[in-house]
């Protein structure tokens, strides 16, 4: 605009020496002559700035040639992205949300390295996953497993908890979560349904003998109690540990000090349907158990190599089983490698799941998040277990059917009989 605005101001110009010229030639040439400097000052500024602008557009070419090419985000990923967004607005029979399609963007780059455990959180599920690992939720306080077929069932409750007092009992088949089939969920996932804000209703559908029953439970503020335990006899304890967060080290550290108190000698440790947790957790558990030795070694994808070992500070002298099934996994194997090829537990049960790898968390300015997997781990002997698993010492399958009818538990009688002989 501005050099079309100049370039109208010149010819205005020259058609007004043009006019005088049919009049008086002397006036003519000095109305020409005053007029000649500022015209040729005005004409080069045009220049100058028009020369200008088309510098600055080129460069903005260059920068948006540069950014859109360089990277993830190109100009045809754009394209594409935006005509099936379109396609989508026009024709799609279910209604999508903008931010719900970003948020499935991110989710996808993730899910393009191949890396299965890799995820995107967005800032609340990040949030939420802090207060899962330090132990604090909103829920109703049940312990949820999960059965060979699929389906997750409640195995207890916590004392005076929502769920108890609901009237929930071990056993129950959850199979509705508010109104939502809990078919092809796992037992995380179906926890993580249940969950929710503090002082809200939760409508579970469980089966019971045969009859299916709608239970409400209202949620609230709770603290996970990862470790349990008993005395099996006079002379063994039974520790069940449900998951590796922050309150696992001492909640695991008052069962082995009033297990002790109460006569232990011998211990069955519990780590079936235990999915894994923090990496530093386990470690700090073994140490309790442990005197010297190696825990685990870690590998990164540089090839660094760093080993985790025992202090020598704390140690069980007695017999150790360590009970596992298919879904022991991750760092409840680590622990379960450390005991075993350490000479200090026999394992009984069936092969665990196999996830010998490690993944690490890594925030966003926004307070969303992403986990992919960075090393892979070793057990003290050196294996590899990754989509391999640990199998067991002395094999045991969990007769499932006895279990959910009447709570009695076919492995920890097993294990009881190998420590009693």
């Amino acid at each position: 605009m501005e050099e079309n605005s100049n370039t109208e101001e010149i010819k205005s110009t020259n058609e007004t020496v043009n006019d005088a010229s049919a009049g008086d030639k002397e006036g003519a040439f000095s109305k020409k002559k005053s007029f000649f400097l500022p015209g040729f000052l005005l004409g080069m500024l045009t220049m100058l700035l028009a020369f200008a602008v088309l510098v600055i557009i080129l460069c903005l070419k260059k920068v948006i040639y540069l950014s859109a090419g360089g990277g993830l985000v190109d100009a045809e990923v754009t394209s594409k992205a935006e005509t099936i967004k379109a396609y989508l607005d026009q024709y799609s029979l279910y209604e999508t949300n903008e931010e719900d399609l970003k948020k499935g963007m991110l989710s996808g780059l993730l899910k393009g390295t191949g890396d299965k455990y890799a995820y995107y959180y967005d800032a609340e599920e990040m949030q939420a996953l802090v207060r899962d690992y330090d132990g604090t939720f909103y829920g109703i306080g049940a312990f949820i497993q999960s059965d060979p077929d699929g389906n997750s069932f409640i195995s207890g409750t916590y004392e005076n908890s929502p769920a108890e007092k609901a009237g929930l009992l071990a056993g129950d088949i959850i199979t509705h979560v508010d109104g939502k089939s809990t078919k092809g969920y796992d037992r995380y996932e179906v926890a993580q349904m249940i969950r929710g804000d503090l002082g809200t209703t939760v409508v579970l559908t469980v089966l019971r003998d045969g009859e299916e029953l709608e239970i409400s439970v209202k949620r609230d503020k709770l603290k996970k109690i990862d470790v349990s335990y008993e005395m099996s006899t006079d002379k063994i304890g039974y520790i069940y540990i449900k998951d590796f967060d922050d309150v696992t080290i001492d909640q695991f550290a008052e069962a082995l000090a009033t297990l002790k108190g109460q006569g232990m000698e011998d211990m069955i440790l519990d780590l079936r349907g235990n999915t894994g947790g923090l990496l530093r957790v386990t470690i700090e558990v073994a140490k309790q158990i442990m005197c010297k030795g190696k825990i685990v070694t870690i590998e990164n994808a540089g090839g660094k190599v760093k080993e985790y070992e025992c202090d020598g500070s704390r140690e069980f002298k007695g017999r150790i089983v360590i009970l596992t099934d298919g879904y022991t996994a991750s760092a409840s194997e680590i622990l379960t490698g450390a005991l075993r090829d350490n000479g200090m537990a026999v394992t009984l049960g069936t092969r665990t799941y196999g996830k010998g790898l490690v993944q690490n968390f890594y925030y966003m300015s926004d307070g969303s998040g992403i986990k992919f997997t960075t090393n892979e781990y070793y057990t003290p002997s050196g294996a590899a277990i990754n989509e391999v698993g640990i199998e067991p010492d002395i094999e045991v399958e969990l007769d499932y059917e006895a279990y959910l009818e009447d709570g009695s538990d076919n492995q920890l009688q097993a294990a009881i009989d190998y420590l009693e002989k």
